[in-house]
């Protein structure tokens, strides 16, 4: 089994080329985007518009010409916490023409010995989009919530801090997925890299992944889990790959000036950084 990945390509259609382009060239059985799909709005009202319209114009020809010449690989794409929920509802209708598998707290079959799960919200951030941000393991940090704004149900709106910290957290999120497959047979897609990794390494040494999702893993122990979130993160840490206990955990990061893509090799046990090179997954010290 070979799984081109990536993730963070915020709209950019020639890293979208380059990401199929990579799938080709490798002979991938899969292709997955781990999250923020879509282009940014500089104005919040053509926000829904702009990354819809990406969606239509951009996206869909890419996938409709990659899947003319690989019919048999299926490609599996998560939102992440720049997305619109409203938006990602077109990424979603791209399921119906074959084109594109939608991720987000789905579970499906990846081979006959594995599944895979996505999961694309992250711990709150002091960006203004909430609709893919969750409650961590501990209280909200104080952030200000007077410019938050979800979009589910259509239309952007402002959100009210009590109907944050009133949605599923990430703990409780990631059990109900853990519920629809065995955790120790799936390749799990969040977002959110775990907390205290290479992986959420920020400047200053700051570490933003999540709590609740390292927990998760060290309880679960998956074969594998794949991440973005944190562009910087494998240049400030020097390694885009690590490993909590019998977990390897990936976050291939992003570059404007280069593609950033993982060539994962399950049967040989490898990974390829477009980047950065390749890495053997065998055991090592856990992070």
């Amino acid at each position: 089994m070979r799984i081109a990945y990536t993730a963070d390509l915020h709209g950019n259609a020639a890293a979208y080329r380059e990401l199929f382009e990579f799938a080709a060239r490798e002979g991938a059985h899969a292709v997955i985007v781990g999250g923020d799909l879509l282009p940014h709005a500089i104005r919040r009202e053509a926000a829904l518009e702009v990354q819809r319209a990406f969606v239509a114009r951009e996206l869909a020809p890419l996938l409709r010409a990659f899947r003319t010449h690989h019919p048999s690989v299926s490609v599996y794409l998560l939102p992440g916490n720049d997305d619109w929920a409203a938006a990602y509802t077109a990424v979603e209708e791209l399921e119906a023409e074959h084109l594109a598998l939608p991720l987000h707290e789905r579970t499906y079959r990846l081979c006959d010995t594995l599944w895979v799960a996505g999961y694309a919200c992250v711990p709150p951030t002091p960006f203004s989009i909430k609709d893919f941000e969750r409650c961590d393991d501990g209280p909200l940090p104080p952030f200000s919530f007077d410019q938050a704004y979800a979009s589910r149900g259509g239309a952007i709106r402002l959100l009210q801090r009590s109907e944050f910290e009133a949605l599923p957290t990430i703990a409780t999120d990631l059990a109900a997925l853990a519920g629809r497959s065995d955790p120790q047979r799936t390749v799990y897609v969040c977002h959110t890299p775990p907390s205290d990794t290479p992986l959420d390494l920020m400047p200053r040494g700051r570490h933003v992944g999540s709590r609740a999702l390292r927990a998760f893993i060290e309880q679960h122990q998956p074969p594998l889990t794949l991440h973005g979130h944190i562009h910087e993160a494998p240049e400030l840490s020097g390694t885009y790959i690590t490993r909590i206990g019998a977990t390897w955990c990936i976050n291939p990061g992003r570059d404007q000036r280069r593609f950033h893509g993982v060539l994962l090799d399950l049967e040989r046990g490898m990974a390829e950084h477009t980047v950065y090179g390749p890495r053997q997954m065998k055991a090592t010290d856990s992070q």
